[in-house]
């Protein structure tokens, strides 16, 4: 069986994420046909990523989004750099520190090749996660996994189970679209199945995500920006997140109160952000 370590702590999703879908589908940035070339690496090659999995992942991403495979002198550059933003020495991170980590290393290293930004989504979306995936982006994650799991995909190239019970070690890795099934796309490029001769570093899902109980439900994507554009993005996505999450926070607060005039008063504020959450995406749209 695969020796997969202990990787990951958890996904610890910020509020000031830029959140690509949540109450609306049409707040989903236009994401552009990409193509179907994916980039495998192997973290257990290098004695220093081994337990990295958080760095793979995106890493793995960006090269799929930008066709450009990252040579590992610049992947340990990376994973060296995190250890100086509160990771500990030969020790585990969060994929949400990562996602950034990589954005910003990729924008400052290669943005003449292209800039990019990062986006989460909500994995119980059905609908949104195929949308992504059959435009051939990569979706990062993580699990919470066991040998059962593991023993599962191995076997036959398939992850057919949904439910496997005490978790016994965290996992970074990707999702992909392959021959119109939703696959994983792990961090061990050159792992065979039990049978020693089918490569299963990818293997199809037969579930959705949201049915199997090791995924956690905060996932992220990277997009490409125009060069010339980042911060103002960045702005408006920004400010489009702050507005969601007053809107939550009104709603709370609404369901909370019995007075009448107050209840109209949260209703109209909301409706505001609304509104500027409608500006914010039509002034994105130039930037497409």
């Amino acid at each position: 069986m695969a020796d997969i370590e202990n990787g990951c702590l958890g996904t610890w999703e910020q509020q000031t994420d830029y959140l690509l879908c949540e109450w609306f589908e049409d707040a989903l940035p236009t994401l552009y046909q990409q193509d179907d070339v994916i980039f495998e690496y192997n973290q257990s090659k290098q004695s220093w990523s081994k337990k990295s999995c958080t760095l793979f992942s995106p890493m793995g991403a960006i090269s799929d989004l930008f066709n450009y495979e990252v040579p590992m002198s610049e992947a340990k550059e990376a994973d060296d750099r995190s250890y100086s933003l509160w990771r500990f020495p030969n020790s585990w991170w969060w994929v949400q520190s990562w996602v950034k980590l990589w954005a910003d290393f990729r924008n400052e290293r290669h943005a003449d090749l292209g800039k990019v930004a990062y986006y989460r989504i909500d994995m119980t979306n059905d609908n949104l996660v195929r949308s992504i995936l059959e435009k051939w982006y990569t979706i990062m994650t993580n699990i919470n996994g066991n040998g059962k799991y593991q023993m599962d995909y191995l076997s036959d190239d398939i992850l057919n189970g949904t439910e496997f019970w005490k978790a016994t070690f965290g996992h970074a890795l990707s999702l992909r679209m392959v021959d119109g099934k939703v696959c994983v796309k792990d961090n061990y490029k050159g792992r065979m199945c039990n049978d020693g001769k089918t490569d299963c570093n990818i293997f199809e899902l037969e579930h959705m995500p949201r049915e199997i109980s090791v995924f956690w439900t905060n996932w992220y994507i990277y997009t490409k920006v125009r060069e010339d554009a980042l911060e103002e993005i960045k702005r408006l996505n920004t400010l489009k997140t702050e507005c969601n999450n007053c809107i939550t926070q009104l709603w709370t607060i609404w369901h909370l109160v019995n007075d009448q005039n107050f209840k109209s008063i949260l209703h109209y504020t909301a409706d505001k952000l609304r509104g500027k959450i409608s500006d914010c995406d039509e002034q994105l749209k130039k930037y497409e």
